[in-house]
């Protein structure tokens, strides 16, 4: 298939556009400026320069193509989440860039578009399972551009058309999340938020560029992509063998969690999720766990 690529220059991105190449379809790579054309080729992908803001320009790219795949985002890293306007970016993104982007597919002839999304739009809902079925927790005002995203996503489902909304699991590996989080475990400074007891839903970047691959033989609806749920002490332990230290990665205080805010309360919650809707539609399974050896530098 001809399929296009939004925020080919991103981690998830760059692992779609390789991860599809491999697989056989012609892919190009849209970013947003010059200096992201030789990123999108060094994966193999073909590169065009459109402004994702902008319905004209982006159909203009789009054209041709039986597939969209949205994976922009801008997630600030750590505890960068608490400044003013560190999510200005992100939001503006899933806000306005992601509408854009669902009407231009609309508009070019696209059949099927692929819409990254998340599993922390779940409620924490402690040792029990997740499904596709629990309902999300997105009353807050916060979450007003992931939910403005979805519906658009929805809106492009109609005539003939399909969308499929991946909710991703917390992404480790290679993204500025994990590396982050591992100079932290080396030197001894806390990093992680929530309860040692507490689930975590974990994907491997490499397994989500696979996801990718897979989803556009997948239904119409909401997937939850993620590996085999764990608690977050045993992340601690994970992170910390990966960092090659032997004390476990640290929590914050909990005096210091009670005031992280809404946006990062997320990555407190119980989230343990299971996937097997898209493993069993799809076939696609995760290749790489948090015990794989050297999972940061695959």
């Amino acid at each position: 298939m001809r399929i296009a690529v939004t925020g080919a220059t991103g981690v998830l991105g760059q692992e779609a556009v390789e991860a599809l190449v491999a697989a056989g379809h012609e892919v190009t790579g849209i970013t947003r400026r010059d200096s992201g054309v030789p990123i999108v080729e060094g994966r193999g992908g073909a590169a065009v320069v459109a402004d994702v803001f902008d319905a004209t320009d982006l159909a203009r790219a789009f054209r041709g193509h039986d597939v969209v795949i949205n994976t922009l985002a801008h997630v600030p890293v750590g505890m960068a989440g608490l400044r003013p306007l560190a999510w200005r970016e992100d939001d503006r993104l899933h806000l306005e860039a992601s509408v854009a982007i669902a009407k231009a597919a609309a508009d070019a002839g696209v059949r099927k578009l692929i819409q990254e999304s998340s599993v922390f739009l779940y409620p924490d809902n402690g040792t029990d399972w997740i499904t596709e079925d629990q309902p999300l927790s997105v009353r807050n005002q916060a979450f007003r551009p992931r939910v403005r995203e979805m519906r658009a996503a929805v809106d492009f489902a109609t005539s003939g058309r399909g969308a499929v909304v991946l909710r991703l699991g917390q992404l480790f590996g290679r993204d500025p999340q994990t590396t982050h989080a591992l100079k932290a475990t080396r030197e001894g400074d806390p990093i992680l938020l929530g309860k040692p007891e507490n689930y975590i839903t974990l994907l491997h970047h490499t397994d989500a560029g696979l996801a990718f691959v897979a989803a556009p033989r997948a239904d119409s609806g909401f997937y939850n992509v993620g590996g085999e749920p764990i608690t977050r002490g045993r992340w601690a332990k994970d992170l910390a063998m990966e960092a090659g230290v032997e004390t476990p990665a640290k929590f914050y205080p909990e005096i210091t969690q009670a005031i992280v805010g809404t946006r990062l309360e997320v990555r407190r919650r119980s989230l343990r999720v299971s996937s097997v809707r898209f493993m069993s539609e799809t076939g696609w399974r995760p290749t790489v766990g948090p015990s794989t050896k050297g999972w940061s530098r695959r």
